[in-house]
């Protein structure tokens, strides 16, 4: 089994340290190198191409983690972002999964939690820890809803997208509908054409700003 080679950048030395600690229990995963900010993670993927994931913080000096973010999906595209961060509001969550990451989690998650979010992430998988999602609702929920210009689905098509904001994998939802995973990656592939969305993570935000879930049952 490929090992999963890690990035970690954090700005504090004490946090990056708690990590490795963390993953150097699990032997699939290998700390291959760090930073503390993110023109040193930028300068880091420039030198090495073995890097699987970045586990990145939001604010540090000289470039913070939504920008490095930004960067590393457009240029580094083999490369999954997940956000490990102290910050829980709607305005960071938000700019980092625009930015690309494929996943957020706190920095008050226990070691299952971390290894399940990278697990997740790097299955091409949305993953919020549980106070995230429910931080993403409470605020979806003081909103108007929005009139979204959405193409209509199938009821395939809404049945499968549902699926996919209950993080199931493609496999999952292959299973349970019995249906192949070719077939699936079309229905999905169809639903990224029609909300204009250019991955998993493009669907669940497009679902989150349209307020689209109570149409998808």
């Amino acid at each position: 089994m490929k090992k999963i080679n890690i990035l970690i950048v954090d700005d504090h030395k004490i946090v990056r340290d708690g990590i490795k600690l963390y993953l150097n229990n699990h032997s699939e995963f290998t700390v291959v190198g760090e930073g503390s900010d993110g023109t040193e993670a930028i300068d880091f993927l420039k030198k090495n191409d073995n890097i699987d994931l970045v586990l990145i913080d939001i604010n540090m000096e000289k470039m913070n983690g939504i920008e490095a973010t930004k960067i590393i999906t457009a240029e580094f595209n083999k490369v999954k972002v997940l956000a490990l961060t102290m910050h829980n509001d709607y305005q960071h969550i938000k700019s980092m999964m625009d930015a690309g990451a494929g996943g957020y989690i706190l920095k008050s998650c226990n070691e299952e939690e971390m290894l399940d979010a990278i697990n997740a992430v790097m299955e091409d998988e949305l993953y919020y820890s549980n106070e995230v999602a429910q931080t993403v609702m409470n605020n979806m929920a003081k909103r108007k809803p929005k009139t979204p210009g959405l193409t209509p689905l199938t009821p395939r098509e809404k049945e499968i997208y549902r699926m996919i904001l209950d993080e199931q994998s493609n496999n999952d939802i292959a299973d349970k509908l019995f249906i192949s995973v070719r077939t699936v990656e079309v229905h999905k592939r169809n639903l990224m054409e029609k909300t204009g969305s250019k991955n998993s993570t493009g669907l669940v935000l497009y679902a989150i700003k349209n307020q689209l879930f109570d149409d998808l049952v």
